[in-house]
């Protein structure tokens, strides 16, 4: 073993050196990418991390409480428990991931949902799809849904941003979010007045000599049908056409939110993260939070906090447990014979997803080279309605990326995949019952608005016509889906509809506003109830139009200024 890995392994274990700082060493000595690996894993001890299997439950108050450790909930853990006289418990229904292998890999991640991390949750039947049932995965552990994601980092077009101010979030326009999103990375090409250089968060953009060849074929078929270039749609030009940008660090490994928010903190005293403790309720009394149940090992026990619980559970756990509370629409709670602490008829309104179609795939004519990164590596936002932002956004995944009731793709295809990414149609999450161990019960409405499943139907037109471009020709050998047959507008409704997944995006449960129906404030406060807040992807009034892990990360870091007491950035 070299012996300079070794000394790097000793300091990281002792806390003399930070993560990003020991990689960086590594890779500048040559070593392999292996050793590195070994290098997470000295970095990943969870030496702060408790089992509540095999801890006494905690006694004494604490300041904040976080439900959840999501991508939103590492954010607040790390920036909370900042101020050394400020003591923070993070609850986790899971357990931590440490340096696990098909968590890593960036490849790995369609294996991962429906695995040991993932909650597992599924729509009812969804009429707009003829009845089907759509999975709905959550992340279970330490990073939640950032470790089972296919970690794509995309902010979104600035008219996402400025349109939640334009629906009552005052404050959370583009102007104001985007020194968040900076603060929250490391850009792998370097800082600028919209990237940022020494954040916890790793963004690597796909350097163009690395790009998979079909993924350069469809960006060079997307400028041959006019779309604009954009070297970062993620700084000052959205741009168009693109190569994506990753959650994955100098090593090569997914970057999650425990990996860049949590590990780099370990040794906080006043930091106590409790795995296998799954909450039950908020306790709110005479209108206060004052705290939370939880299970510990099994049994239930209370914990208390001074200045409040910050709700981090996501866009499915977070309304579902403040209505098991008392919080959230009077009669739906009444009818549960649950007891109403504040009556927030907005609560679980607002659902609503990224659909996608899976997808329009090509057989390929010589066997496709694996990607170097996530097999998503090649992005066309587009504008096909009235949307002043992109409503469509079309990827390149070299995988067969096909939905079982598609039918069965050929085993060396390549796969255009549209997603609409400003949707119309609104659902609703709600209780099945009282019980805290149930699921919720979600319905995301898709395509209840008839407008969401025609522009699907444009965005398979517009996959077909860049797979007709002379640029994609050395590679295509036949349409595989949805074929030849499929020629009608009719043809390929049925097509979008049969091919409809979830993107794995679901935000808006408990959208921020000014108005008395939002059940959140712009200041990200319940409405009605003191010392508690959300600060995670169910606050969204409208989903951005892009991936919302980033929009996700930025909402946190800007709610633990909020919610501490700090001035937000300029």
């Amino acid at each position: 073993m070299n012996p300079d890995i070794e000394s790097l392994k000793s300091d990281l274990a002792a806390g003399r050196i930070e993560r990003r700082a020991a990689l960086k060493l590594a890779l500048a000595a040559g070593v392999t990418l292996a050793a590195c690996g070994e290098l997470l894993a000295a970095a990943a001890a969870p030496s702060r991390v408790r089992s509540t299997r095999t801890i006494a439950p905690l006694k004494e108050r604490v300041d904040y409480i976080v439900v959840g450790s999501g991508t939103a909930g590492c954010v607040l853990a790390n920036r909370l428990s900042a101020d050394p006289d400020v003591n923070v418990v993070v609850l986790e229904g899971g357990v931590w991931a440490g340096t696990n292998a098909g968590i890593d890999a960036p490849g790995g991640w369609p294996a991962l949902q429906g695995g040991e991390f993932d909650w597992k949750y599924s729509t009812v039947p969804q009429p707009g799809l003829d009845g089907r049932r759509l999975p709905c995965p959550r992340g279970k552990g330490f990073g939640g849904s950032s470790l089972i994601n296919a970690m794509g980092h995309q902010r979104g077009h600035a008219g996402g941003y400025d349109r939640w101010e334009q629906l009552g979030a005052t404050g959370w326009n583009h102007a104001n979010v985007l020194p968040y999103h900076r603060r929250s990375e490391t850009f792998s090409s370097g800082a600028s007045a919209f990237r940022g250089g020494d954040g916890p968060l790793d963004v690597l953009v796909v350097p163009e000599e690395r790009g998979h060849p079909v993924a350069r074929a469809f960006l060079d078929a997307a400028r041959g049908l006019k779309f604009e270039w954009s070297d970062d749609f993620n700084g000052a030009s959205h741009g168009q056409a693109c190569w994506n940008q990753f959650n994955i660090n100098a090593a090569g490994a997914r970057e999650h939110g425990a990996r860049a928010y949590l590990e780099p903190i370990m040794g906080r005293p006043n930091l106590d993260l409790l795995a296998d403790a799954p909450v039950q309720r908020v306790i709110v009394r005479n209108g206060r939070c004052t705290g939370v149940t939880y299970l510990h090992d099994g049994r239930p026990v209370e914990l208390h906090a001074e200045r409040g619980v910050v709700m981090a559970a996501g866009a499915i756990d977070s309304p579902r447990l403040m209505m098991l509370s008392g919080l959230g629409p009077a009669d739906h709670l009444r009818e549960l014979g649950i007891a109403v602490a504040a009556d927030l008829p907005g609560l679980g309104q607002n659902l609503h997803d990224h659909p996608l179609v899976g997808g329009v795939a090509y057989e390929a004519t010589r066997p496709l080279p694996v990607s170097a990164f996530n097999h998503g590596e090649g992005m066309l936002f587009a504008t096909l309605g009235q949307s002043e932002v992109p409503d469509m956004l079309l990827m390149c995944v070299t995988v067969p990326f096909v939905i079982p009731t598609v039918g069965t793709p050929p085993p060396n295809c390549y796969t255009f995949v549209p997603a609409l990414i400003q949707p119309r149609s609104r659902g609703t999450l709600r209780l099945g019952s009282a019980d805290p161990s149930q699921p919720a019960i979600i319905d995301p409405g898709t395509y209840l608005d008839p407008a969401d499943l025609e522009l699907m139907v444009a965005g398979v037109e517009l996959a077909r016509d860049l797979a007709a471009r002379p640029e994609l020709a050395a590679w295509s050998l036949r349409e595989a889906h949805p074929g030849p047959t499929a020629k009608t507008r009719a043809a390929l409704r049925d097509f979008v509809k049969r091919g409809t997944s979830p993107f794995y995006h679901p935000v808006g449960t408990a959208r921020m506003g000014r108005d008395a129906a939002a059940p959140v404030t712009p200041d990200l406060r319940v409405r009605g109830v003191e010392g508690l807040w959300v600060a995670d992807a169910s606050v969204m009034p409208q989903i951005v139009p892009a991936m919302t892990n980033a929009a996700t990360v930025a909402i946190a870091e800007r709610g633990a200024d909020l919610i501490a007491g700090r001035k937000p950035s300029p």
